[in-house]
């Protein structure tokens, strides 16, 4: 009883966790559909997900690779998806082709925010080889923008140059957008290198963004080519294009980037009061905004520098110590930013680590509950198929002697009934019913039913057989030769090197007109046997379907 209970307590824990598991599988095909498209609703929903920890291996797995993915599409970075290469690792090891690819997009991203920027540009290097051998253009050339990214971002600007013109000018199919992330980066690389060829790259990437839609990006090439421009010495240049940007996107009209840089111009061009206005109008921009964001600190000290600078230049005095106290204060948040980051970053990835142990322990309990349900289940199932082999051994046993009774009474009944001699059929049966297996059968256990049907077996010769007695198959031979025109020595002259002795002695009963169940109790084998040893007959003398076999016999 104790057993049982424990039984049903499994049973409706594993059902709750089953309940919960599939609420947590349902969203995450929910965020499935929803990465591509919306990928900040994905997001959320990942966030809220909180019985991560009871899900399978391929849940878990599930997750993290969702969660990295919807970090990845929103440019976010993915320092906090420390489970990112196990689930990377996990599907490639499973060889889901569908992730192969993109795994090595997350974990490449992973590791440079990690700091690892070698081992993530060979993990870039491998997928651009596997993208290339399974003729996946589309992504290899997304593979090839986060190389060139990378490479750009570390300095080796002649391998990004490099491998940004194959990818453009390649057998690629490539959309608008694409070539035009593939131009911006080529313009960056080649400007670095101090190649004026840069020039046409950034702008064809303007070009593009507009035809498409994409101002932000429109805009951040504009911003970038300027402070190319700017660098070079084309100060005119470059604020045309800033002036070309605030037409464009007027939304970025008042930004700090752009008012820093037009300032920036203006002072070299000695046009001060000019940048005394874009100066004013940056700082005006950052007021209220989080100073402590890195674009935000660099555009602060920018303003800084440059209004030391027009206040020297308009005959003012300079002060170092404003300057100083700035840089001091961002020190102090950098520092505290940083420290607060890794804090963050050590807590969760502790934790991550803590719930993917806990994950793998409660799998390992359930799995072990599991098996424990099924080892009682299959000790249940082994138990009850040897009753009902015991039970269906029975049944067959008191089939057979039914089926002995029946034949016993038609004997008699036959054998009565017929003044002076006897058919061969009857004769045959007496002699079979006289060598009967089933004595030994019914002595084995001598109940009063079997002792009653052993004294009307033995009346038939005159209890001159003794019960032990075999079927003797010798001494039936040749009452099948002389009742049957010689069947048993014509049988073993055309097929005794084909037959086995059980098929013949079939043959012989069927000669004597036994039917399939009575051959099936005489011999003491089931009705199944029987059949597929007829089958067996039919295929070794060539009985053609449908035809009786004792006819094709006798016909030969």
């Amino acid at each position: 009883m104790k057993i049982i209970i424990r039984l049903l307590y499994l049973f409706c824990l594993l059902s709750l966790l089953s309940c919960s598991v599939r609420n947590e599988q349902k969203t995450l095909e929910v965020t499935d559909s929803l990465l591509t498209t919306r990928p900040d609703s994905a997001l959320k929903l990942l966030d809220k997900m909180g019985n991560v920890g009871q899900m399978s291996e391929a849940g878990v797995m599930h997750y993290a690779w969702n969660h990295a993915m919807a970090h990845y599409l929103m440019g976010i970075s993915l320092v906090d998806d420390s489970l990112v290469s196990h689930a990377v690792d996990y599907y490639r090891l499973h060889d889901d082709t569908a992730k192969l690819l993109d795994g090595y997009l997350l974990k490449a991203s992973y590791l440079q925010s990690a700091d690892e920027e070698k081992v993530a540009l060979k993990e870039l290097n491998e997928g651009i080889r596997v993208a290339r051998l399974h003729g996946n253009g589309r992504k290899l050339v997304q593979l090839a923008d986060q190389k060139i990214n990378l490479l750009n971002h570390s300095g080796d600007y002649a391998m990004a140059a490099k491998t940004a013109q194959l990818v453009l000018n390649g057998h690629y199919t490539l959309d608008k957008n694409m070539r035009g992330r593939l131009l911006y980066a080529l313009g960056i690389s080649l400007s670095q290198l101090g190649d004026i060829a840069g020039d046409s790259c950034f702008k064809e990437c303007i070009k593009l963004s507009k035809e498409t839609g994409k101002e932000e990006k429109a805009a951040e090439c504009i911003l970038t080519y300027a402070d190319v421009l700017a660098a070079r010495g084309d100060y005119v240049q470059s604020n045309h294009w800033l002036h070309h940007c605030q037409r464009f996107a007027p939304k970025y009209a008042d930004s700090s980037a752009i008012q820093v840089s037009l300032a920036s111009n203006h002072i070299n061009l000695h046009q001060l009061d000019s940048a005394q206005i874009c100066l004013d109008r940056a700082e005006a921009n950052h007021r209220g905004k989080r100073w402590a964001e890195q674009d935000n600190l660099g555009h602060k000290a920018s303003i800084e520098q440059l209004r030391n600078i027009l206040n020297f230049g308009s005959g003012k005095p300079v002060s170092s110590q404003t300057l100083q106290r700035y840089y001091d204060s961002v020190t102090t948040a950098i520092t505290e930013n940083e420290n607060l980051s890794m804090h963050r970053l050590e807590a969760r990835n502790r934790l991550q680590a803590a719930n993917y142990d806990l994950h793998r322990s409660r799998l390992l309990m359930l799995l072990g509950v599991v098996l424990l349900f099924l080892v009682l289940l299959g000790g249940i199932g082994l138990a009850y198929g040897l009753y009902r082999r015991k039970y269906q051994r029975l049944a067959e046993a008191e089939e057979r002697i039914d089926i002995l009774k029946d034949m016993l009474d038609k004997a008699q009944q036959q054998s009565s009934s017929i003044v002076g001699h006897e058919n061969d059929e009857v004769l045959f049966r007496k002699v079979l019913l006289q060598q009967l297996g089933i004595i030994r059968l019914v002595a084995s256990t001598p109940t009063q039913q079997n002792q009653a049907l052993l004294k009307r077996i033995s009346a038939i010769s005159g209890g001159e057989i003794p019960t032990h007695d075999l079927l003797v198959w010798p001494d039936l031979y040749p009452v099948i030769d002389r009742l049957y025109h010689q069947f048993y020595t014509r049988l073993m002259h055309c097929y005794g090197n084909l037959l086995t002795e059980k098929e013949t002695q079939i043959c012989c009963l069927l000669c004597a007109g036994f039917s399939t169940k009575e051959i099936s109790a005489v011999t003491q084998q089931t009705s199944a046997t029987i059949y597929v040893r007829k089958t067996s007959i039919r295929k070794k003398i060539g009985v053609p379907e449908g035809e009786d076999i004792i006819a094709f016999i006798n016909a030969v």
